[in-house]
């Protein structure tokens, strides 16, 4: 959205490039399943836009970037223009089940087992609650909704605007087309110089994304609220605990 609707953050690729060099993702620096991208690499990303983005799953810390690079860190504290995009736990819950099943063989169970898996000590539902947490916490990050992203954009567009004092193209639709499939994801990486989503396509067996609704028992909805319904509450997204036998 950020890239559509702001001439300052739009940026291009060459041919044959991934998507991803639309943007910098910071995870690029981190040594998982290959070689940690170049500091001259990234630093191309960075210049092809007057407001380049970074995308993160990091916490404030930024430990991806691991401590040989301070230079970096106090970069982005001190210039960035945080934004910190919280989504009800449930739904990511559900959509990270599907796309670890690609890489991890230990995600490929049922949804219940997924979510109690331990991830440095705590459940992946008391994992995501902390890292909200974090964010919410940090005085310099602005929080968006990513419902409130989904269902009223120009809303979000003029807060934005406000914010950084930027004047949006409010280019229709506001948000990016969506990328029909791995394929197209593919083609657009070959072909395109620009793509308007830049989203990672989680896909295993062709799967789909569970919907929690429909898929979370009574038991499951209780582990759930145990490990995170104070936060489920305070982000609004419930108002009580009655949810659980609803």
């Amino acid at each position: 959205m950020f890239r559509k609707q702001f001439k300052e953050c739009q940026s291009w690729k060459k041919r044959g490039e991934p998507l991803d060099r639309l943007y910098f993702a910071l995870e690029s620096f981190a040594s998982w399943g290959g070689k940690p991208l170049r500091e001259e690499i990234a630093l191309q990303i960075l210049n092809r836009p007057e407001r380049p983005i970074i995308k993160t799953h990091a916490s404030p810390s930024f430990a991806y970037l691991g401590k040989d690079k301070p230079l970096w860190v106090e970069w982005l504290k001190q210039q960035g223009d945080i934004y910190y995009i919280i989504r009800d736990g449930r739904d990511v819950i559900c959509s990270l089940h599907l796309f670890m099943q690609s890489y991890n063989p230990a995600t490929r169970c049922p949804i219940n087992e997924f979510m109690r898996q331990e991830v440095r000590g705590n459940s992946r539902v008391k994992q995501w609650a902390k890292h909200v947490e974090i964010w919410l916490n940090q005085s310099n990050a602005r929080i968006l909704r990513f419902e409130d992203i989904v269902h009223t954009p120009d809303q979000i567009l003029s807060k934005i605007s406000a914010d950084l004092n930027l004047t949006p193209l409010y280019v229709e639709p506001l948000l990016p087309q969506r990328l029909k499939g791995l394929w197209h994801s593919r083609w657009m990486r070959v072909a395109s110089r620009n793509s308007e989503s830049t989203a990672i396509l989680g896909c295993y067996r062709n799967q789909k994304v569970e919907k929690w609704r429909e898929v979370f028992t009574e038991s499951d909805r209780a582990f759930f609220h145990q490990e995170a319904g104070d936060l489920l509450i305070k982000l609004g997204y419930e108002d009580s605990e009655d949810w659980i036998s609803s």
